[in-house]
């Protein structure tokens, strides 16, 4: 299993804060805290040593419901910064944060379909190799088989011929 630095399970100890997924093993239940920026990779769940992956971030339990805003008339794209140079820094900074953590993500997501697909690689080389070993018990137990037959014929050709040589000679008249 790959885990990284953010993908690590915290302890019931820590806080919980608005960059964290709070999410529960599917196995048994217990409650998992994790950075968010391990949202879709795999963690070992502490209690029953079983890999989870990370769900998307949802809503937080610590955070407040906010009164339902009314509905947009209608549906505007979201906001984007603009194209020119004339995005504030945070805007950037925030941007460049998001691109290292989808990095990270895809270099988590990479590793694990690497290692995925040599396991499945492996298996198909196992099952290659039990293939050879069956088409070569087949051929032995095909040549065991016919030997059987002829052992078996020639102890009934030889059975018939012993009989003949002891059955009585009817009596001669």
């Amino acid at each position: 299993m790959f885990r990284s630095k953010q993908a690590t399970v915290r302890t019931e100890d820590d806080t919980i804060s608005p960059r964290d997924i709070f999410f529960e093993c599917p196995a048994c239940s217990k409650s998992l805290v994790v950075d968010e920026t391990a949202e879709g990779m795999i963690v070992e769940c502490p209690q029953c040593h079983i890999n989870v992956i990370v769900p998307p971030k949802t809503a937080q339990p610590f955070a407040t419901p906010e009164p339902a805003a009314p509905a947009p008339t209608r549906a505007e794209p979201p906001a984007r910064p603009p194209a020119t140079g004339s995005a504030g820094t945070s805007d950037i900074a925030a941007l460049q944060e998001r691109l290292g953590v989808l990095a990270s993500q895809m270099r988590e997501w990479q590793t694990q379909w690497v290692e995925v697909s040599n396991r499945v690689a492996s298996r198909i080389n196992e099952i290659n190799r039990d293939l050879v070993i069956l088409a070569r018990q087949d051929v032995a137990h095909k040549q065991m088989l016919q030997e059987w037959n002829q052992i078996v014929a020639d102890i009934a050709a030889a059975g018939q011929a012993a009989a003949r040589q002891t059955l009585p000679k009817p009596p001669q008249p």
